[in-house]
């Protein structure tokens, strides 16, 4: 389900388990209109484990030395750079996001995050 907000853009649950809204990114990326990815790493309990339950996060985050949260947000912003960072409770967490936006995947990582 797509949930429209004030301003036009969108927010629906994206994340490496969650991926039904993806037709739904990538419209809003033809229409240049932000999509916003509530849970990113799909819940606070399946964040601890993202790197457990899809080890080609972890594998991506392995080649480009970062953590596998934020190869999930690089993903997501490689799929439709109109994809806004979430925010955070943490310190840790902010910077974490935030070094996501710098991140830049291969078309092959994208490609086997994406299968």
């Amino acid at each position: 389900m797509l949930v429209a907000t004030k301003g036009g853009h969108a927010q629906n649950q994206l994340s490496p388990a969650f991926r039904s809204s993806l037709g739904d990114l990538e419209h809003y990326a033809r229409l240049r209109s932000a999509f916003l990815s509530w849970s990113p790493p799909g819940g606070i309990a399946d964040a601890k484990n993202l790197a457990a339950g899809h080890g080609v996060f972890q594998e991506a985050a392995d080649e480009v030395g970062a953590s596998v949260y934020q190869v999930t947000l690089a993903w997501e912003l490689a799929l439709a750079p109109v994809v806004p960072i979430p925010g955070a409770s943490r310190p840790e967490a902010i910077r974490d996001s935030a070094g996501s936006a710098d991140l830049v995947l291969t078309a092959d990582q994208v490609a086997r995050l994406s299968a």
